[in-house]
């Protein structure tokens, strides 16, 4: 039996498509499946590739891959340790550094064998106030990178012997350093979460903390103020090194007071929350008619009478009039952004009082 020539040339191109498709999807599918299958470590953000690098080197570093090494080794690090006098190098601070609490080095030791109590404490803590569950070893390599860090030696003595402080310090920095990750990627995840329980959108609350950190590298280096209150995210723009720093920076200040509370990390972030809410993007109005949108921007719907709705402009009016922008001596760039929002605000009312006429 013969077979037709445009069959053959049917078949042809069949094969080169499928091999085209598979060349150009077939990766992405791959790289999708092995992401979902059990077993498999699903890459979330540069700090758990970070973690995951210091673990592997701290465990080998803390001999856990042969003999363990004594506690008085796993402390400092072999280059800062002199063996033949047994002493520590001269050049570390021991002010700066203090010997580690009975109840921190006890912390260290379950880590290096896998966590224990302590570890499921935290992950209790972070599952029930964040509605984020975190894996075993993501905790644990975070621990061993508080160690490697000394991220702990900004704790008060008092502080630092307090198991209830250590689980409140460290897991309110363990979802600060996820938070900072999760905005220079623009993936939200935790911070919608908390955005959402604190009223507020995840734009401004990413922003509040953009805003925290760009205050603190303009202290090193020179920032306009159009660069640290930007209305987009660009953290992103700077090194990794860079936002590091800024990040223990505010560590170092905050570290008692999240080890008291970890709601401490927002109760300090009101003013900058503060900032962000007129930084927040709102919608604009298309033209006089566009009630929609009005009603958007003011927060209310049509079914509203025209009092509720005055009571609601008011209440507006009280936190956001120029008057009282002003007397809040703002950096010029919010103030001007402020007052430029106050006016949208006043245009949209204006809109929904003509509409209800």
């Amino acid at each position: 039996m013969l077979i037709h020539k445009d069959i053959i040339i049917r078949v042809i191109f069949s094969f080169i498509f499928i091999a085209i498709t598979f060349r150009v999807l077939g990766p992405i599918f791959f790289k999708y499946l092995k992401k979902k299958l059990p077993g498999q470590y699903t890459h979330e953000s540069d700090i758990d590739a970070m973690i995951r690098r210091q673990k592997e080197r701290l465990r080998a570093q803390y001999g856990l891959q042969g003999d363990v090494q004594s506690s008085q080794f796993a402390r400092y690090p072999r280059d800062d340790y002199d063996e033949n006098s047994n002493r520590r190098a001269n050049h570390r601070d021991e002010s700066q550094s203090p010997p580690p609490s009975k109840e921190i080095e006890q912390i260290y030791k379950e880590t290096k064998w896998g966590g224990g109590e302590f570890l499921k404490e935290i992950q209790h803590d972070i599952t029930k106030n964040y509605s984020y569950t975190l894996a075993d070893t993501k905790v644990n390599a975070f621990i061993l990178l508080c160690e490697k860090r000394n991220y702990l030696r900004f704790l008060t003595p008092e502080h630092r012997a307090s198991k209830t402080a250590l689980k409140n310090y460290l897991v309110t920095l363990l979802i600060f350093f996820l938070l900072i990750e999760e905005i220079r990627e623009k993936k939200y995840y935790i911070l919608e979460k908390i955005a959402k329980k604190l009223g507020i959108s995840s734009t401004e609350l990413a922003l509040a903390f953009q805003i925290k950190l760009l205050m603190v590298v303009s202290l090193k280096k020179e920032l306009k103020e159009d660069r640290i209150f930007s209305e987009a995210i660009v953290i992103n723009q700077y090194s990794e090194e860079t936002i590091k720093e800024a990040s223990e920076v505010i560590a170092k200040r905050e570290a008692n007071l999240w080890a008291k509370s970890p709601s401490q990390l927002f109760e300090e972030l009101t003013l900058m929350l503060n900032y962000a809410s007129m930084l927040t993007p709102i919608p604009r109005l298309k033209n006089k008619k566009d009630v929609d949108t009005a009603c958007e921007i003011l927060g209310i719907n049509l079914q509203k009478n025209t009092e509720d709705i005055k009571k609601i402009y008011k209440k507006i009016a009280l936190i956001k009039h120029p008057d009282k922008i002003v007397s809040q001596k703002l950096p010029k760039i919010l103030e001007s952004k402020a007052i430029e929002r106050f006016n949208q605000i006043q245009e949209a009312y204006e809109v929904v009082i003509a509409h209800k006429k």
